[in-house]
């Protein structure tokens, strides 16, 4: 049986007392982390592409763009898909009360974005002058903000959205208007667009392109072609999927599936 207090040699090597701990990795594709926990709460950020990470009963799948937080002694695992650097950042009880209580994505503002990198450039690990420490106490006040989210691909029982969600997921490539879904579930146009804001926090063409993406990826991983890729989910050209694409994870399809083999040349 797991306990909590099974951590990993790792964090035992942490220095104690420090505020924040950063550690820096970078991970080979298809990389499988065991079920453990941290004494401290935990930020999970990737360079390129999608992590899961598993907690409880739930899969929490977020970008790049997004952050996982999982707080202290949470037993959780992890799945990385394709080759990337990955941060793990350590934040001790009193900045973590400031963070939400429960695993879950937080959004990267551009601002949030900056002071990783910085941090990262500089291959920070433990505080080394009061200056990291400011700067660290505002990302966390960023982060604290920024709100945040259950999943990248949110659910919902409302009883006009349920349908258009379930048959999206059947067949992502379904093209299907919202003034069309608006019509067979007896709504307008508005009125959904409306309810997909309230209920998912998000447009409705944004959670299609969303479960576009997942499905893309893991065609991607069987070597299907862009061409077929595109035209299965719906886009008139594969130009349009490439787009799409470099939208939501940052960069192309060819690298993406390079990223997957190993590779680092650049789409």
């Amino acid at each position: 049986m797991y306990t909590a207090s099974a951590y990993r040699e790792a964090d035992l090597r942490v220095p104690k007392g420090a505020p924040f701990y950063f550690r820096y990795d970078h991970f080979a594709p298809e990389t499988g982390i065991e079920l453990h926990s941290h004494p401290w709460g935990q930020f999970n950020r990737i360079s390129l592409g999608l992590v899961e990470v598993a907690v409880e009963a739930r899969k929490l799948t977020a970008p790049a763009e997004y952050l996982i937080w999982v707080p202290a002694n949470v037993p959780h695992s992890a799945s990385i898909r394709q080759a990337t650097d990955f941060m793990s950042v350590y934040v001790t009880e009193p900045f973590a009360r400031r963070l939400p209580p429960m695993a879950c994505l937080i959004p990267q503002t551009p601002l949030v974005r900056a002071l990783f990198e910085d941090f990262a450039e500089r291959r920070i690990a433990v505080m080394t002058d009061e200056w990291d420490l400011r700067q660290f106490e505002l990302m966390i006040e960023l982060l604290a903000r920024a709100g945040h989210t259950d999943s990248y691909l949110p659910d919902s029982d409302d009883r006009q959205l349920e349908p258009i969600l379930q048959a999206i997921r059947l067949d992502p490539a379904d093209a299907t208007t919202l003034q069309e879904w608006a019509e067979r579930v007896h709504s307008t146009e508005r009125t959904l667009a409306r309810r997909f804001q309230s209920a998912l926090g998000m447009t409705f063409v944004q959670w299609r392109n969303r479960v576009r993406l997942l499905r893309a990826l893991v065609w991607l991983k069987e070597d299907r072609s862009i061409q077929d890729i595109a035209l299965a989910l719906g886009y008139g050209t594969p130009s349009a999927f490439i787009a799409m694409f470099r939208k939501q994870i940052g960069f192309s399809p060819q690298r993406y599936r390079r990223q997957m083999c190993g590779e680092v040349a650049r789409a």
